[in-house]
């Protein structure tokens, strides 16, 4: 026995000391996985889809960063290093499906979450790790693999810690979620019925809710492993213009519900875009604020590429529609910030670009709505492009005050051209209180609204954040009047 300790911590030690560059673990993972997938479905005898991979998929992410955060917060090991040894160990999981076909004799053992329909069926299925049948649910190899990760995480912690206490408690804390991630029906179907919604036909509803924890242990896994950086690519999202994409997005979707009522109704799919849409805009605000971090081009251009994979992922699972709105967003802001072209310091070009983002964030919540992109309706669409792109051209001549400005007619000159973009604004303002608005209160409360976005222009042009923020009741407004 203390040899097989001695050789446990020796190879613990190997694997998380490791020089191999982190990257190379993602990739063994998804190469453990798919060998995983491949003996499941043979264990199983199953016909799969590409539903089945990509839900198994998703469940078995979801297990992995349970247990990278879990034995993280129980060892006080750097988090990296538990990630590296939770990976490399993950093969372990082909234990499972090889044991059911050494056991079963070619009869299928049907691998799947756990029948649980009462407290008793709970607390039984808790005690036996996975209930009376050995054939369907939890199967034997299942149970071994748990009860064999459990005494390997206990023994982990232990090491680690000094402690039997805490080790016992980081165990019961792991065999705890894996008890749960088994019971996913039960927590989804309370989710449903607190929300007094029935499922449809073709319904997604268990694919999204195992997305939406994985990203938020995601989300947790990169905290823990760098909350400096993390807080810096926060503060650096430019939370002004941001806050006005989510008001258009709003106010699409409040033109795509009004236009297609019958498109997109809320059931147990659509309940979880709730989440994972404000999860794609944050990632799109992210990628957007990446060169205002300062950070060395390398970092950069890593994070830009984990942002891009999430926000690809995200759409792909909420629709195709989604997915290629968020990629026309992407684009542009890739347009904008990144090399080779890095049109943000190109006048004219990045005014364009930023206000087709804006749009584009409008088109996305029409679509998300059921409304087809191209039947976006015209009088708001001309309108939201006359307010956005004089805007910026507006915010460009009040912050680039000539330095030659003491030469004669100079000074003249540039205020000339902000007078005349700023007498855009408030025409942009006008026309589309009069083409969107139903009531003449409503259009004089409009025209009002333009008036702080000009006076932040006019005497503190260098604050672009406040200056897009400003803009903000008047954006409210026009979702407000959308969705009635």
């Amino acid at each position: 026995m203390q040899w097989l300790q001695d050789l446990y911590a020796r190879v613990v030690d190997h694997v998380e000391n490791h020089p191999t560059p982190f990257e190379r673990y993602l990739h063994l993972f998804f190469a453990v996985l798919a060998v995983r997938l491949a003996l499941e479905f043979f264990s199983s005898h199953r016909l799969f889809t590409l539903d089945d991979v990509v839900h198994i998929g998703l469940w078995f992410v979801f297990i992995v960063l349970a247990f990278v955060l879990q034995l993280h917060l129980f060892s006080g090991e750097r988090i990296e290093k538990v990630a590296k040894l939770v990976v490399v160990f993950y093969m372990f999981a082909w234990s499972a499906p090889i044991l059911d076909l050494l056991t079963s004799r070619g009869v299928p053992a049907r691998m799947n979450y756990l029948s649980l329909h009462s407290f008793r069926d709970i607390a039984w299925s808790y005690v036996t790790v996975g209930g009376s049948s050995m054939m369907r649910g939890a199967t034997l190899g299942i149970r071994v693999e748990i009860v064999l990760l459990v005494l390997a995480s206990f023994n982990y912690v232990r090491i680690k810690t000094g402690s039997v206490t805490r080790g016992l408690l980081g165990a019961w804390s792991i065999y705890t979620v894996l008890f749960l991630s088994g019971a996913v029906p039960l927590l989804l179907g309370l989710v449903v019925r607190g929300f007094r919604l029935a499922y449809r036909q073709g319904d997604q509803s268990t694919l999204l809710f195992l997305l939406t924890l994985d990203l938020a242990l995601l989300f947790a896994a990169f905290w823990r492993h760098s909350a400096r950086w993390m807080r810096q690519v926060m503060a650096a999202i430019p939370w002004g213009a941001g806050l006005v994409a989510v008001l258009l997005a709003l106010l699409g979707a409040g033109l795509g519900s009004k236009g297609y009522p019958d498109n997109v109704r809320l059931d147990p799919t659509t309940l979880f875009w709730f989440a994972l849409v404000p999860a794609l805009l944050l990632c799109l605000g992210a990628f957007a604020g990446l060169p205002r971090t300062g950070a060395d081009p390398e970092r950069i251009r890593r994070t830009g590429t984990g942002l891009l994979l999430l926000v690809l992922a995200i759409g792909t699972m909420i629709s195709p529609r989604i997915l290629f709105l968020s990629g026309v967003i992407w684009g542009l802001l890739f347009l904008l910030n990144e090399p080779p072209l890095r049109l943000v310091q190109v006048p004219v070009a990045r005014n364009v670009l930023e206000a087709l983002a804006l749009v584009s964030a409008a088109l996305l919540g029409f679509v998300a709505l059921g409304g087809p992109m191209v039947g976006f309706p015209r009088p708001w669409l001309l309108c939201l492009l006359a307010a956005a792109l004089p805007a910026g051209l507006l915010a460009d001549l009040a912050s680039s005050r000539p330095k030659d400005h003491r030469r004669p007619g100079v000074l003249p000159r540039h205020y000339a051209l902000i007078g005349l973009a700023t007498s855009l604004v408030l025409a942009a303002f006008v026309a589309g209180g009069l083409l969107l608005l139903p009531t003449a209160s409503a259009r004089a409360l409009l025209a009002a609204l333009a008036l702080p976005p000009v006076a932040w222009l006019w005497r503190r042009p260098e604050r672009t954040q406040w200056i897009a923020a400003s803009f903000v009741p008047a954006c409210a407004l026009l979702a407000v009047v959308a969705w009635k």
